[in-house]
């Protein structure tokens, strides 16, 4: 093992110490058939499983990056990725119970999915995730120090899960350089910019055409879309659209989301 490898896991192994957990690779039956379990349960859905036991037993089989976290002998979350070319891997699946949140679990399965994959000579990682989103943009961007470059509307077409049904499955789709300085170290952004969607007194958003040739972007996110969702389905249609319609274009143009600002606020960038 390298020495950046060797130092990015031992930077997992504190992760996991840190949230009191131990993380394993999984591979027989049983292991991945519980792990189907714990991500049902994330994502409920009564026409089946996210992500079925036999699939993630087949990747863990082809030397693929399936893994689970556990608090004592109980599974509390699991992870799958998948290679898609040279020196990288598509993490297509990461979730955690409720029951552990806020303490830093995901931070520790997504560190050990980075020593996994730098042992292995791979130096990214691919996943998407809801831009409206507000704690997962933090999390992926600002903590993990992953980088957004290309947007994908309605990216799954319907889904039935208990999370996204009844909305459109626009994603972001973000990079991960595993050798960045900033690599899981966390920052925040340059917080100027030109505002082009924001709040208004009504709750709903307010779209203001990008000037031209802006070195900077801010793009504002409801507080939390999720209950919106619950609370004013149009509402939140109108945040879909309006950040869909701020984003797209700008990232079809080179822009690239490189941090969250306080409060929910994208910061894009142009090289």
């Amino acid at each position: 093992m390298s020495g950046f490898a060797a130092d990015a896991a031992a930077d997992a192994e504190r992760a996991a110490a840190d949230a009191g957990v131990r993380i394993d690779l999984l591979d027989s039956p049983a292991e991945t058939s519980a792990a189907a379990e714990v991500l049902h349960a994330v994502w409920p859905n009564e026409a089946g499983k996210p992500m079925p036991a036999e699939l993630m037993r087949a990747m863990a089989h082809a030397d693929s990056y399936v893994a689970g976290v556990y608090v004592g002998d109980e599974l509390v979350g699991a992870a799958a990725a998948f290679h898609v070319r040279p020196a990288s891997l598509h993490s297509h699946i990461t979730g955690v119970l409720s029951t552990v949140r806020g303490r830093s679990v995901g931070y520790a399965l997504k560190m050990h999915q980075r020593a996994w994959a730098l042992e292995r000579g791979i130096g990214h990682i691919l996943w998407t995730f809801d831009p409206l989103i507000r704690r997962n943009a933090h999390f992926n961007i600002n903590k993990l120090g992953a980088t957004a470059y290309e947007y994908l509307p309605d990216f799954y077409g319907p889904m039935t899960d208990a999370v996204n049904a009844g909305d459109q499955t626009d994603r972001l789709h973000i990079r991960w350089d595993l050798a960045a300085e900033h690599a899981g170290r966390g920052w925040l952004p340059e917080q100027d910019g030109a505002v082009v969607v924001a709040t208004a007194a009504d709750g709903g958003p307010v779209l203001t055409p990008a000037p031209p040739d802006a070195p900077r972007l801010l793009v504002e996110l409801p507080a939390d879309v999720e209950a919106l969702r619950e609370r004013d389905k149009a509402l939140a249609l109108r945040w879909r659209t309006a950040v869909r319609e701020a984003l797209l274009p700008a990232m079809s143009a080179g822009y690239t989301i490189t941090g969250l600002a306080s409060p929910g606020t994208y910061v894009l960038e142009h090289p």
